[in-house]
């Protein structure tokens, strides 16, 4: 008996949370469902698929103008329903904003439509005159996923009359996978023995809050000589430039380094101090959950959506004002959206970063307290435990 098909969209594969959920899915999935990943772009592929794919060949382009971009969605729209008619999929769940919108127009009527919210700035779009189209669209669908119960309330505020079609869906994560790739060595192992390193994990891009994060590191150089800063992440747009030229001009050359994309970077994790999320804004921060996979305590800007959710057993507390030591984890601040790349301007929320990882660096037994409970945590995340979660929303 042909198991049922299942539709993925996305846009392209490159290394960014909703692509690797999206690979996560075909491995999740795969036993159940006959699973089709149907791309607008195949030029990049960061992530595995774990199953056959089509490429629609559109690809987005952010400088397009409107007339380019709607005659681009018709034309999306237009191959997705002849791929439609020729698979006659079961459901089809899509991830972002372009995909949303080739799925809200296309699917209904043909099978069970299911569009995802992955980010805070795709909420707040819908909350704009812009957003009228998408929550249009958005409310086509069957069912809604948000990545977390902020999100979910948020937009059951946003949209009262859908509130039944909206579910919560967190990310999945192989944890034996991970546990085991954290255990393979690098080829930084004497800098590790050598050094404390922080880490983070991200696209360089200006929504990760990164110069902050630069700007904390500057301060805790004052009272941790041998302190290091490594990021992990690949720069698509550029923008690791503007942050290289702020390394430099804060006398940091030496001790911040870019490794960009690595296929395995739960080695470099595991062999931190402590790992640490600047960013502005969030849906659910996969690098987060990973690093408590590899059993490091983590230090997060209490930004929207996300980190309060992992870290904290009450999601609806206010936001962080102070330095919170929550159940599992650290939360400071929200970061200061305004972009800021002179090293001469310290601000609140730079040095209530720095104090947040110094707690960790300073006290070993704190920061082992927070290992331990991290990787309880993280095993609320398991694939086993998302699979379930999913097979209920693409059946009911």
């Amino acid at each position: 008996m042909r198991k049922k098909c299942i539709f993925l969209i996305v846009p392209a594969m490159y290394s960014g949370g909703q692509e690797r959920v999206v690979s996560r899915w075909t491995t999740i999935l795969k036993d159940i469902y006959e699973i089709k990943v149907v791309l607008f772009d195949e030029t990049v592929m960061d992530y595995p698929l774990d199953c056959d794919y089509y490429c629609l060949d559109l690809p987005s382009k952010k400088k397009a103008t409107l007339f380019i971009k709607v005659t681009a969605v018709l034309k999306r729209v237009s191959k997705v329903r002849k791929l439609f008619r020729k698979d006659k999929p079961y459901a089809s769940v899509s991830f972002g904003h372009g995909a949303n919108w080739v799925n809200g127009i296309a699917c209904p009527g043909t099978c069970k439509s299911i569009v995802s919210i992955r980010g805070y700035d795709s909420l707040n779009r819908l909350k704009t005159l812009k957003g009228l189209a998408d929550r249009f669209l958005i409310s086509r669908a069957g069912k809604i996923i948000c990545v977390s119960k902020v999100m979910a309330d948020e937009l059951a505020g946003l949209m009262p009359s859908r509130k039944d079609k909206i579910q919560v869906l967190y990310n999945a994560y192989d944890l034996n996978e991970i546990e085991d790739l954290a255990k393979q060595q690098t080829e930084m192992d004497p800098w590790f023995a050598e050094n404390d390193v922080i880490i983070t994990v991200g696209t360089l891009d200006p929504i990760k809050g990164y110069w902050h994060l630069i700007k904390a590191f500057s301060l805790l150089k004052l009272s941790f000589s041998n302190l290091k800063l490594l990021h992990i992440g690949p720069d698509y747009s550029g923008y690791g430039e503007t942050l290289k030229k702020l390394v430099g001009e804060s006398g940091h050359d030496g001790d911040i380094q870019f490794l960009g994309y690595q296929e395995n970077p739960y080695r470099y994790i595991a062999k931190s101090k402590v790992f640490v999320l600047s960013s502005i804004t969030e849906g659910f921060p996969n690098a987060m959950v990973e690093a408590m996979a590899c059993r490091v305590p983590v230090v997060a800007a209490d930004c929207k959506t996300g980190p309060r959710e992992i870290l904290s057993n009450d999601y609806r507390i206010k936001t962080a004002e102070d330095i919170e030591l929550t159940d599992y984890g650290i939360l400071v601040p929200a970061m200061n959206k305004d972009e800021n790349y002179d090293p001469r301007v310290i601000e609140e929320c730079d040095k209530k970063l720095a104090s947040g990882i110094a707690l960790l660096l300073d006290d070993k037994k704190m920061a082992e307290d927070y290992a331990q409970k991290s990787t309880q945590r993280a095993a609320v995340f398991s694939y086993s435990s998302c699979r379930e979660e999913i097979i209920k929303i693409i059946e009911s």
